[in-house]
């Protein structure tokens, strides 16, 4: 089997939540959207929950994908640039944000995604492009990339708050102040 199939199943799985929303998520619709098959669908997953586990992570991920760091420039600046890209995804409304913020929300009501979701975070932090470019590049420590997450959710919500990108930079750039200057790169 594919990674190509795995792929399609995963994207199937998000234009499904796109169109219909988490709780109508069933395998065989799934499997229907992906033209796939039920063997190949337990080839890549055992349960629905892992799909919808694997699907948050490649949202993150592809979320993350169109950034990257120049090494040539000061940490502040690239920060800076991060917080104009996030401006960037979230007035294309990415189905990978939705997905994201989907997943958060069901891990308030149901304890079996709140345990994933926990089970995810060294994944979710650490070990995205992103955060292993800052730890590449810029040497950052493990702490600061928690602090920088929380950050981050924070200013997600916000860009669903207002439309004005300068208001929203000025945020961005309020947030990020104290880490620029507490990480001393």
């Amino acid at each position: 089997m594919s990674n190509k199939t795995k792929q399609s199943l995963i994207q199937a799985t998000i234009d499904l939540i796109m169109e219909n929303g988490l709780e109508r998520l069933t395998i065989n619709k799934v499997i229907k959207k992906a033209e796939s098959s039920k063997g190949s669908f337990y080839y890549y997953f055992s349960n629905i929950d892992d799909l919808m586990k694997e699907t948050f992570l490649y949202a993150l991920e592809h979320s993350l994908i169109d950034f990257s760091y120049n090494p040539d420039k000061p940490f502040k600046e690239n920060i800076l640039s991060f917080g104009r890209y996030l401006i960037k995804m979230s007035t294309e409304k990415s189905p990978e944000h939705a997905i994201m913020f989907l997943w958060i929300s069901k891990s308030y009501q149901d304890e079996s995604y709140r345990r994933q979701f926990q089970e995810m975070r060294k994944q979710i932090i650490e070990e995205n492009s992103v955060s292993k470019d800052f730890q590449k590049v810029f040497q950052v420590d493990v702490e600061w990339l928690y602090f920088i997450d929380v950050v981050i959710i924070g200013f997600l919500v916000h860009c669903l708050l207002h439309d004005d990108e300068d208001i929203l930079l000025s945020i961005w750039k309020q947030l990020t102040n104290p880490i620029v200057y507490a990480s001393r790169v």
